[in-house]
């Protein structure tokens, strides 16, 4: 057990082995070392106006190669998938491949759609070649043009007319003699043919008797007898004749029909042969003209249908409309049934088509077929309102959208799952597909060749390939934009030129060379290494943008170091409203923050905490507590849910130095406790593992950390300190708060020694520790910041496997042995006699 007074004693080396002269030199990073700076001596150019703006693609090898490969096979499923972070020039990668690439013209087609005569909710697809299709149109307006024309006047001439009349006289006469012969054999038996009006008031055919000369009605055949006018024989002649003759009339009214049915027949046959001579010359002139064997169908279709309706091109009289616009309208309409709908015209392609689709709603992909209204409400519709999508107008081409867009929108990536699958496109419109309403009309579908590319994030391509069904099949290539690069003079002079082109594409002022090492710099800090550059050209440019912001009042004309780097500070300024509030609570009091002193189980963590605008580190006090106890290492926060899994995980590997450092010969005895103090919006990452390891050590032995020391940095099972990210944004972030209050020299930061290549430290910071105020401390094992945190060395262990007595690991080894003998000292516990019946096993939640 160690007792307060004497931590002053041990660390001054009184009744110890002291350290030469009471004090350990620690290695600690000079001010060359916190940041790179980009030298203008490498630029052999005034401006960069005398640079040649940057055309090509860079840093992005393994994405170009996947983009070019996918592209150019056209084999089933080698559809891309373009992941990485927005900014990195995804879109326009991909459309300069694509310009190389489709360069070659393929043999595009144009798609129509014609009216099915025999199944008009059926309606037909004609392929044609790039060009046809609205050749093919117009010969057929034309055709029905010219035929809208001729068989009027055709109907008109004397020829028509004479064989028309000979027609009608022919049956005339038949008529007349089949009346004649029936006339003669009634006439024989005194009946005569004539009509009568029945009680609906229409005239029928009848025959009836002749009595004296008059006809009669056959009811009026008894009166006559009656009358003495007419015999009892003569009226029963009549009444037998009357059911002979009557029955044979109804056999002269078939007789008669069947001769006006044979008559309408011989006239349309009479019609058909007057006009069949110019249907057939005009339309096998288009058959001759567009060798296609669905043409051939579709024509002979159209020829049969004009041929059995003639009376469709032959204006019938009839009464005035209202409105003359309705007149014409439906006259429209009734030859509509043969236009020719081009839903796709390639006429003036001559390359691929890239069809980039910025709204994929279900309609602008797949195409829809659109309505019409007459004044009673009711809807209409017909193959004439069939539109074609982008997946059709890329058909032979490709088609780039946004994954997340296309996902978003309900009932796309179903049709499109479908349509890669199956090569096939079936146009319907939206409510239709999620049989929101009926449509009776099905178009034929299309074979389509189309190359579809994605834009999205890898954790959405990660999930799909994991989890959609098929998608592993359709989305073959997944083109993988880094978002960083190797920091090398070539790609330095790319920033170069990247800076002449948005300068001169936006017209902004060009920049110097000091400029240009200032934004260089920049693009190494955002990239968090001194040994790579950002490749998210549009932060870049954003940069650029705003030095030519705050230059725009400068008496220079060019972009310097000085304007970029005010961009720089007002960009954080203008983002900072919660760095600056956090930072306020800490300074107020309201944030328990020490950067001065000592205090046993406590110490200064860092964390970085993310806007989406922008990134900072703060302090964070972490504090741990023990007893005596075999409850092992208790984490407040994931006890209250406010810890992630990694930070989980972090908190366990704990318990793991500990074992390894402390449990090798002996059994580890401890109840502790750590903790986040103050933090109520939860923490994850594993970055504070370190931290929570010395407040831990520090809490068992009771020797007291420097307040004035902040540590960030994960560590393995062994005690290997692991890098983290964020590291300047963390020493930044506790920086701040020590120049507040005071920088006294003593204060500093302890990190990773893996992440000494990532600093690119603020001018501040590097001035402040060139002058010695301030201390940047790199460690490669948990002991190596020990002596820095507590002023005692971590101890080595000998071959005893135990520590010096004044040492850090040997006051924490005799502590826990002190707690374990206390733990299995507890009054109260008695030892259990073993049972002589079966064992009872429990298990325990750890």
């Amino acid at each position: 057990m160690v007792k307060k007074s004497s931590v002053s004693q041990l660390r001054q080396g009184k009744g110890v082995n002291s350290l030469k002269n009471g004090v350990k030199k620690f290695d600690e990073l000079n001010s060359t070392q916190l940041r790179w700076t980009c030298p203008e001596t490498m630029f052999k150019f005034k401006t960069t106006t005398e640079l040649k703006p940057l055309d090509k693609i860079v840093g992005q090898p393994r994405a170009v190669e996947a983009i070019r490969m996918g592209a150019e096979l056209f084999s089933k499923g080698y559809n891309i998938f373009v992941t990485g972070i927005s900014g990195t020039g995804r879109s326009y990668t991909v459309k300069k491949i694509l310009e190389e690439v489709t360069s070659h013209k393929p043999e595009l087609f144009d798609y129509c759609y014609v009216n099915n005569f025999e199944n008009p909710d059926a309606p037909r697809l004609i392929k044609l070649p790039a060009g046809k299709g609205k050749e093919f149109s117009k010969s057929m307006s034309d055709a029905i043009t010219f035929l809208r024309q001729r068989l009027p006047k055709l109907f008109e001439e004397e020829r028509y007319q004479q064989s028309r009349k000979k027609i009608l006289e022919h049956f005339q006469r038949k008529e007349k003699d089949l009346l004649h012969q029936f006339d003669e054999k009634i006439q024989k038996h005194d009946f005569v043919r004539g009509q009568i009006e029945n009680e609906q008031g229409v005239s029928q055919v009848e025959i009836f008797p002749v009595v004296e000369g008059n006809a009669v009605q056959i009811d009026e055949v008894d009166a006559k007898t009656t009358e003495g006018k007419i015999t009892k024989k003569q009226a029963q002649e009549f009444r037998k004749y009357y059911k002979l003759f009557h029955s044979e009339l109804y056999d002269l009214s078939r007789s008669g029909m069947k001769l006006v049915l044979d008559m309408r027949q011989a006239l349309i046959d009479n019609d058909k042969a007057a006009a069949k001579i110019e249907v057939e010359t005009i339309f096998n002139t288009m058959k001759d003209r567009f060798p296609n064997e669905k043409v051939s169908i579709y024509i002979n279709e159209v020829k049969k249908f004009i041929e059995e309706n003639v009376h469709f091109f032959v204006q019938i009289d009839a009464p005035p409309q209202q409105n003359p616009d309705d007149e014409s309208s439906q006259e429209s309409d009734k030859f509509k049934l043969f236009s020719v709908n081009v839903i796709l015209d390639n006429s003036s392609s001559d390359c691929a088509p890239v069809i980039i689709e910025r709204s994929p709603t279900y309609t602008n992909l797949f195409g829809t077929i659109e309505r019409s209204y007459d004044a009673s409400g009711y809807w209409k519709t017909d193959f004439t309102k069939i539109k074609a999508g982008s997946i059709l107008k890329a058909d032979e081409g490709y088609i780039l959208m946004n994954a997340m867009d296309a996902f978003n929108e309900p009932g796309v990536w179903v049709a499109l799952r479908r349509v890669l699958i199956d090569d096939t496109l079936e146009i319907q419109p939206y409510d239709s597909f999620f049989q929101l309403s009926q449509l009776h009309l099905k178009p034929e579908p299309i074979e389509v060749k189309v190359k579809v590319i994605l834009i999205g994030g890898l954790s959405l391509y990660s999930y799909l390939y994991e989890y959609e069904k098929g998608f592993k099949k359709i989305f073959k290539v997944n083109a993988q934009f880094d978002y960083e690069t190797e920091r090398t003079d070539e790609m330095i002079m790319n920033i170069a030129r990247f800076v002449s082109k948005i300068c001169n594409e936006d017209n902004l002022p060009h920049c110097t060379p000091d400029g240009v090492a200032a934004i260089v710099e920049w693009a190494a800090e955002h990239a968090g290494s001194q040994k790579r550059i950002t490749l998210k050209f549009s932060d870049v440019a954003d940069i650029l943008r705003e030095a030519a912001f705050y230059d725009r009042n400068s008496r220079q004309k060019f972009i310097n170091r000085e304007d970029v780097e005010k961009a720089i500070e007002w960009r954080r300024k203008r983002n900072d409203l919660l760095d600056d509030k956090l930072k306020l609570y800490i300074l107020d009091g309201s944030t328990l923050i020490d950067s001065d002193g000592e205090r046993v189980g406590q110490i200064n963590g860092l964390t970085v905490i993310d806007t989406g605008t922008m990134s900072f580190g703060k302090p964070s006090r972490i504090t741990a507590s023990i007893s005596v106890g075999n409850q092992g290492i208790v984490n407040i926060e994931r006890e209250a849910d406010l810890s992630g899994s990694i930070h989980n995980k972090g908190v366990l590997i704990l318990s793991g130095i500990f074992r390894d450092r402390f449990a090798q010969n002996k059994p580890l005895y401890l109840s502790a406790s750590i903790a986040f103090e103050q933090n109520y919006g939860g923490i994850d990452g594993d970055s504070a593992t370190a931290a929570e390891i010395y407040a831990l050590m520090s809490a068992i032995c009771r020797i007291p950390i420097k307040q004035s020391i902040a540590i960030t940095g994960s560590v393995n099972q062994k005690g290997d300190i692991q890098p983290i990210g964020g590291v300047n944004e963390k020493i930044r972030g506790f920086f701040e708060v020590c120049k507040e209050r005071g920088l006294t020299g003593k204060q500093g930061v302890i990190i990773p020694y893996q992440n000494v290549s990532d600093l690119m430290l603020c001018p501040d910071i590097i001035k402040t520790v060139k002058e010695g105020k301030f201390h940047i401390y790199p460690i490669q094992k948990i002991e190596d910041g020990i002596e820095i945190l507590m002023g005692l060395p971590a101890g080595e262990m000998d071959k005893d496997g135990k520590y010096p007595q004044n040492t850090i690991f040997g006051l924490v080894d005799a502590r826990l042995e002190e707690l374990r003998q206390a733990a299995k000292d507890q009054p109260g516990k008695k030892k259990k006699k073993k049972s002589k019946s079966k064992p009872i096993y429990r298990v325990k939640n750890t």
